[in-house]
């Protein structure tokens, strides 16, 4: 492919993108990242029944999705961006208060979330008689697991929720895309090996995952940001986290641990830190957050008008609306009962009075705070990204099977849940504290 044609696809993105937001602002006139799914789907979903009536081919359109490798396009494209675009706007000390909440979500529920999505699963793929080993099932949990930070920060946030539960819906969708990928990388290594025991496996991978993703991320943040500091250039600062997040995020591919949290990691720490430099003084770095913002609007675009098109990518199967029905209530239930033991252990709000705080003021706000995070729990590209992975690794029934479940899960928690969480939270917010 030539420079001229490389130029000539990036400007049709562009222009797709405007014309798509700007229909999107005049006329359908939905929160901009639900728009864009909607009419990006509305379009895939007009391409599709045209060619069953035979009006236009799908083979017009099926050598460009061919090209179009979305998984490696958000894992190793987008995803680093947009991750340390979200957690460059989270400091530290936002998250000390609510630290053991946010870190058991992210870690403890996403794992057991994973659990029982796999079980249930499994169950539906003996009724409909898809053959699916429970391994197998785990690895389709494990995808459908995390929540999305790209939604958490861009949906939720118009959601008029308060900062208390804006940051830990935040906090745990950041961390638990690098727990999620790590998950899937030990359930798809159990696949393959045999001679060790699947707890050494289990604990090894996401051991090291975990633990060299956080290294990696700090060690790269801190040399680079002793650059960062000594500059008053404000293109070189811009430069310099440019260069963080895509060393980081690159050495930890090399070596096989988790990038999208060494990403997150990244982000934290320079939002940390710029902090600790000028306080509190935002407008100090006023270029460096346009900029972030910039490319985070664009690659938000971008990720959600690919979610749109993946509906090209399916294709008809056996008991197919007993799938995307079955997906979507199995994966609301997962998620309720994973946040079921946090919350209760450690979502005490402690500015309130101990005296007025009684047991049944407690019990009121465990169960509005659990309602509020299973459905504020919205899904998005990394799901997306991670179903389409395993082309290689399923037979054609089973891949479709998880393609159509994840699908289904992203475009409900998007359009429905994203659209609703408001009312939602309008609803519990007297037994919220």
């Amino acid at each position: 492919m030539s420079i001229s044609d490389g130029l000539l696809i990036l400007s049709g993105i562009f222009i797709f993108i405007v014309l798509i937001s700007y229909i999107n602002e005049k006329f359908v006139k939905l929160p901009s990242e639900i728009g864009l799914m909607t009419i990006s789907l509305s379009i895939s979903v007009v391409i599709l029944l045209l060619d069953a009536f035979n009006i236009t081919s799908m083979a017009t359109f099926e050598n460009v999705i061919h090209k179009l490798n979305l998984h490696d396009i958000i894992l190793n494209g987008f995803l680093c961006f947009l991750l340390f675009s979200g957690a460059a706007t989270i400091r530290l000390k936002d998250l000390t208060n609510d630290k053991l909440l946010i870190g058991s979500l992210s870690f403890v529920s996403t794992l057991i979330s994973a659990l029982i999505y796999a079980s249930l699963a499994f169950v539906i793929t003996k009724l409909i008689g898809i053959s699916m080993s429970f391994i197998k099932c785990c690895v389709l949990g494990s995808i459908i697991a995390p929540t999305d930070p790209i939604s958490a920060m861009s949906i939720l946030k118009k959601a008029g929720l308060p900062n208390r539960l804006s940051i830990i819906m935040e906090g745990e969708s950041l961390f638990n895309d690098g727990i999620a990928v790590a998950l899937f990388l030990t359930f798809t290594s159990l696949l393959k090996e045999t001679a060790s025991s699947p707890s050494i496996i289990f604990i090894k991978v996401v051991g090291w995952n975990v633990i060299g993703s956080i290294t990696v991320g700090c060690v790269v943040s801190i040399i680079l940001f002793k650059l960062f500091k000594r500059t008053s250039l404000k293109h070189l600062e811009i430069l310099i986290s440019l260069a963080a997040v895509t060393t980081a995020y690159s050495i930890s591919e090399k070596i096989n641990v988790s990038a999208p949290s060494a990403a997150v990691v990244v982000g934290i720490f320079f939002a940390t830190q710029m902090n600790k430099l000028h306080e509190d003084n935002e407008s100090y770095y006023s270029n460096f957050y346009t900029f972030w913002n910039v490319i985070d609007k664009f690659l938000n675009a971008v990720l959600y008008i690919l979610i749109g098109i993946v509906v090209l990518y399916l294709q008809s199967v056996d008991n197919f609306g007993i799938i995307l029905i079955s997906a979507i209530f199995a994966s609301l239930i997962a998620r309720y009962i994973s946040i079921l033991g946090p919350i209760a252990l450690f979502s005490r709000n402690k500015n309130m009075n101990p005296k007025s705080y009684t047991l049944s003021i407690r019990k009121k706000e465990l169960s509005a705070m659990s309602k509020l995070l299973t459905w504020a729990g919205l899904k998005g590209g990394i799901c997306i990204a991670l179903a389409l992975g395993t082309r290689n690794i399923f037979s054609r029934d089973q891949y479709f099977f998880t393609l159509i479940s994840t699908y289904a899960v992203v475009v409900f928690s998007t359009l429905i849940q994203g659209l609703t969480v408001r009312k939602v939270y309008e609803r519990l917010k007297n037994n919220l504290h």
